[in-house]
């Protein structure tokens, strides 16, 4: 089966490998010249691969930062997305196309595609594998910490976003005190109708979260917006966020922190033929959900909000296929596992 990993660049520097001189060239200047290219030379073909000898997979990259992904007239960034989906079908003949990073919210976690009529291919968003692993990994760094998740508060941030949801309602159920962030009160009327249970605080101020033993965040802002200040200390956060909503430097900052790398997945031997700024032998879960997909040959849409169905399938194929949840990495540096041993006292 063949598919397409659908990306962007993550940071203003890449930029560099569309310009002759690119190094010479400030960042600035070089997005706006990026910008007007017109849509059909908007996007790049990274790399070619082979996965286990029983799918074939191409990774694309749109031609834009994640600040111009979220700032530049929408209809804009959308024409270049949709370009890069015709050339995976049309071109490549890809059964299959996995939305990454910021592809995904800003194609409505890929319904806007599918409404349009030339796109045939399916459509995986990646949504349900990053929302697994990330309850993976917050399950087991509370293990190690020795913590007990009916005497913790966890805050999730970008709660009602297709990734969270369903991570909100995993731990709803569990009976786990949650305080959930979004940016406006209206976007909590899509969790509403999933509460059963009191166990609960709906907020948009971000820094609720300073009351938080463990924090996911998940949301599509292009810079970090969780400041180092509002953690609890020895708060355990796990950032799934691409780019990342807690800054570089946190460790230095707040060394009691532990920031956890979330959606990383071991892959063993898959090698993407690219660099994908990841440790050895790991992937982001989001491209795990489309490459269990080709594997399982499902040619079928995996869009909009995550379902149960799709939750317990892909649980089944990471088991069927090997996939394991990473070891814990904090910007790609390993986590002492005594440095959870720590946090309770």
């Amino acid at each position: 089966m063949k598919f397409v990993i659908l990306g962007h660049l993550m940071k203003g520097e890449d930029l560099k490998m569309f310009f002759p001189f690119g190094k010479y060239l400030p960042v600035k200047l070089m997005e706006t010249l990026i910008s007007f290219l017109p849509a059909k030379k908007s996007f790049i073909k990274l790399s070619h691969f082979n996965v286990l000898g029983r799918a074939e997979g191409w990774m694309l990259g749109v031609a834009l930062t994640p600040w111009q992904m979220m700032n530049l007239p929408k209809e804009k960034v959308r024409a270049k997305i949709l370009e890069a989906v015709l050339f995976a079908q049309d071109k490549l003949g890809a059964e299959v196309l996995m939305l990454g990073a910021l592809t995904s919210p800003l194609t409505s976690a890929g319904l806007w595609l599918k409404e349009n009529p030339k796109v045939k291919l399916n459509i995986n968003n990646g949504n349900t594998c990053t929302a697994v692993i990330s309850i993976m990994a917050a399950e087991k760094a509370v293990e190690l910490a020795n913590l007990d998740f009916s005497t913790i508060k966890m805050a999730i941030v970008g709660a009602a976003g297709a990734i969270a949801e369903p991570i909100v309602k995993y731990f709803h159920e569990k009976g786990v005190d949650l305080i959930l962030i979004e940016r406006t009160k209206e976007k909590f009327d899509r969790l509403k109708p999933c509460f059963f249970r009191a166990n609960y605080e709906l907020s948009c101020d971000i820094s609720k979260i300073k009351e938080a033993d463990v924090v996911i965040t998940a949301t599509s802002h292009p810079t970090a917006l969780i400041r180092p200040d509002i953690l609890k200390q020895n708060a355990i956060v796990v950032d799934v966020a691409e780019p990342h909503d807690v800054p570089a430097n946190i460790s230095e900052l707040r060394p009691d922190v532990i920031c956890i790398d979330g959606g990383r997945v071991n892959w063993g031997d898959i090698d993407l033929k690219m660099d994908l700024g990841l440790p050895k032998n790991i992937g982001f879960a989001c491209m795990t959900d489309v490459i269990l997909q080709s594997l399982e040959e499902k040619k079928v849409d995996y869009i909009g909000s995550v379902s149960q169905e799709h939750i317990q399938e892909i649980r089944k194929w990471l088991l069927k296929w090997d996939f394991r949840l990473a070891d814990f990495t904090s910007f790609n540096k390993p986590i002492p596992v005594e440095k959870f041993r720590k946090i309770k006292h």
